[in-house]
């Protein structure tokens, strides 16, 4: 889905030259991904469902991804310091659970929480925010929060799906289930002992998910004087292009070559049968005018 264009405030000295908003499934309903719009401009990655749980048909991380957006839409975010903005996401996460009354099977059962990640442009501070593991490219810089865990699940994956083939399974076979997914699933839940949790060591990242996110996870980047284009996106892009069209020949050359994601991109989901892609995706490019 092509988002339309923004219309900036004289002010904010910035335009949205292109956005752009896809789920996976090829179904808009489905999409975890959020676009913020103007003047805070932003992207929001809720995570993947590890559980069946639903509100209102909803998964977890399209709740968590309207929270933040929510947020981030309000007038006096653009003032606010990222600390300020990102405690008042967690804070309203953390009403949700009380409201449902699951604070207490949160805390104990990591895989329930409202999961989201984001990068935005404060375009009056001059600064991106980032909070988990989206993506940003600043002209050709590429900033990237990278989760040591992912990697280590994702070569788990990749050997359990080599294992799979050397004992006589088809790459259309696992195309249709996918069981290195299957197989790496305890860990993905595991994994969410983790979150906003620096006592955990390599292995910790942070989260918008109602527990505090400590200082070390919340990352500003002021914009250098003279950037011309910045580029927001999700992790749904394996590899981030200066423009919309670039980002998605790159992501389809991938998928052709290896739609399972465990050869040329190890990742801890593949494209599986049914899917446009492997993860949903968001991407925003704006320009300084």
């Amino acid at each position: 889905m092509v988002m339309p264009e923004g219309r900036r405030p004289e002010e904010a000295g910035i335009r949205i030259e292109e956005a752009f908003l896809a789920a996976k499934t090829g179904r808009a309903e489905d999409c975890e991904d959020r676009i913020a719009p103007l003047p805070f401009v932003a992207v929001i990655d809720g995570a993947t469902a590890k559980t069946e749980m639903r509100w209102q048909g909803q998964a977890g991380g399209q709740i968590c991804a309207e929270i933040v957006q929510a947020v981030l839409s309000e007038p006096g975010s653009l003032a606010a310091s990222a600390r300020e903005v990102v405690d008042e996401m967690t804070r309203r996460v953390r009403e949700f659970y009380r409201a449902h009354d699951l604070l207490e099977t949160v805390r104990r059962a990591p895989e329930q929480r409202l999961t989201a990640s984001f990068v935005a442009y404060n375009s009056r501070r001059g600064e991106i925010w980032m909070v988990g593991d989206c993506q940003c490219l600043l002209d050709e810089q590429l900033i990237v929060n990278h989760k040591r865990v992912d990697e280590v699940i994702g070569a788990a994956r990749a050997l359990f799906l080599e294992s799979e083939l050397a004992l006589g399974r088809t790459l259309e076979e696992l195309r249709a289930e996918d069981s290195g997914r299957a197989f790496v699933l305890p860990l993905l839940k595991r994994q969410m002992i983790f979150q906003n949790n620096p006592a955990a060591g390599a292995f910790w990242y942070p989260v918008i998910d109602g527990f505090p996110v400590p200082d070390e996870g919340l990352r500003v980047i002021p914009v250098p004087a003279g950037t011309r284009s910045l580029v927001l996106a999700s992790d749904g892009y394996p590899v981030l292009q200066p423009t919309l069209a670039a980002s998605e020949q790159a992501l389809h050359e991938l998928l052709a070559a290896d739609p399972l994601l465990f050869r040329r991109y190890r990742a801890t989901k593949g494209m599986t049968d049914g899917q446009v892609s492997f993860d949903d995706r968001a991407y925003v490019r704006l320009s300084h005018v």
